[in-house]
């Protein structure tokens, strides 16, 4: 209980706290939403308070910043609670860069469950510095590219030079998270207490969370490295594998209505698995945008010569312009609160150019559609 104005004159040195200090703050909801800026911050990055509420944190940031949230600092506040002085990387809004340190914790209610987190951010102190230091980088990779191309003597050399450098960063980020792994199995086996208990999921998520995020970057690099994703076509029975992703989705969210109607009485000439990684990702992009009380259609069967397979959702539509951006990298809906690097629809949409196909959207209020067609 307060007394005196005692709640009042807290309030009022909360707010004081909050506004009239030389640091950025900024408060964000569990699904990553920004509930509240202050001034500094808002300014720093040339907006009012009022256009960056709203927004999601990672919208804020550049994309260096964004990987380093969700594979980094996401994590981290999972299992410890709170971060201090991390280098990012934010995005104003006439497109540049601003550097800055941050410091983060997140508060949780009586289970455990997190409720906001509240972000200091501080302006680099060595701006010039880092900004010395980026061009002599650029520098050193206009130099390393102008000896490279001298070296490289024909495009054979080159594909073989970027098959090996997609091989080294497989090999390099999939072994100490397999080592990870098994950690944890140990662990897992052992006597835990109550707080043990409760972490060990916790990392394990985490650990699975970041095997996926490898696997869409490692695509991601022969997307645009390697000359497109290597497929490896076959006469395919497609009906058993799709069905497969199918009940490996609906396990995963048994609430949701998935209805199945496939066509197929021919094989199809495709990489089956490449296929069922197209429609694992056009699932779930309907599972994280779709209405949660609406079905969710996939379809596939034979048109003419060729093949065609559709997930179908209905709920909001997407934004028309949107729409024209939805098979970019790291590209989400505006506001939709989701976690990853928004590469699923860009590595489905490789994945049908690497078959001679194409992967099309169309949304309305009735429904959205995401089209696979192979001629």
């Amino acid at each position: 209980m307060c007394g005196d104005g005692a709640c009042g004159a807290a309030q009022d040195d909360y707010e004081s706290l909050f506004e009239d200090t030389a640091v950025g703050n900024i408060i964000i909801t569990p699904d990553s939403i920004v509930s509240r800026v202050n001034r500094r911050l808002a300014t720093w990055l040339g907006f009012t308070t009022a256009e960056v509420v709203g927004k999601r944190f990672s919208d804020l940031l550049t994309v260096g910043g964004k990987i380093y949230l969700e594979t980094h600092l996401a994590p981290m506040l999972r299992m410890s609670g709170a971060f201090e002085e991390v280098m990012l990387e934010m995005r104003t809004a006439d497109g540049g860069k601003l550097p800055v340190l941050v410091n983060g914790f997140e508060r949780r209610d009586a289970e455990g469950r997190p409720v906001l987190t509240r972000i200091a951010v501080v302006r680099a102190s060595h701006r010039l510095l880092y900004e010395q230091n980026l061009r002599q980088a650029r520098k050193q990779a206009r130099d390393a590219l102008t000896n490279a191309e001298g070296t490289l003597l024909d495009e054979r050399q080159t594909a073989v030079l970027r098959e090996q450098f997609i091989a080294v960063l497989g090999h390099d980020l999939r072994n100490p998270l397999a080592a990870f792994t098994a950690g944890l199995r140990v662990l897992a086996k052992g006597q835990l207490d109550e707080r043990q208990a409760r972490v060990i999921p916790l990392m394990d998520a985490a650990v699975r969370r970041m095997a996926g995020l490898i696997d869409d970057v490692m695509n991601l690099a022969r997307g645009r490295l390697g000359g497109g994703i290597p497929i490896n076509r076959t006469e395919t029975d497609l009906a058993p594998i799709l069905q497969q992703v199918v009940d490996e989705v609906a396990g995963a969210h048994p609430e949701r209505q998935i209805e199945v109607d496939f066509q197929l009485a021919v094989n199809v000439d495709c990489d089956g698995p490449k296929i069922a990684q197209l429609a694992s990702n056009l699932l779930a992009n309907a599972i994280s945008h779709g209405a949660a009380d609406g079905p969710i259609k996939i379809s596939a069967g034979s048109v003419g010569a060729g093949f065609e397979l559709a997930v179908e959702n209905v709920g909001n539509p997407i934004h028309p312009g949107a729409l024209t951006r939805l098979f970019e990298p790291f590209t989400r809906e505006a506001g939709d609160g989701k976690e990853g690097l928004g590469l699923g629809l860009y590595i489905a949409s490789e994945i049908a150019k690497a078959h001679g196909g194409s992967l099309t959207a169309m949304s309305d209020e009735e429904k959205t559609v995401f089209r696979l067609e192979l001629g």
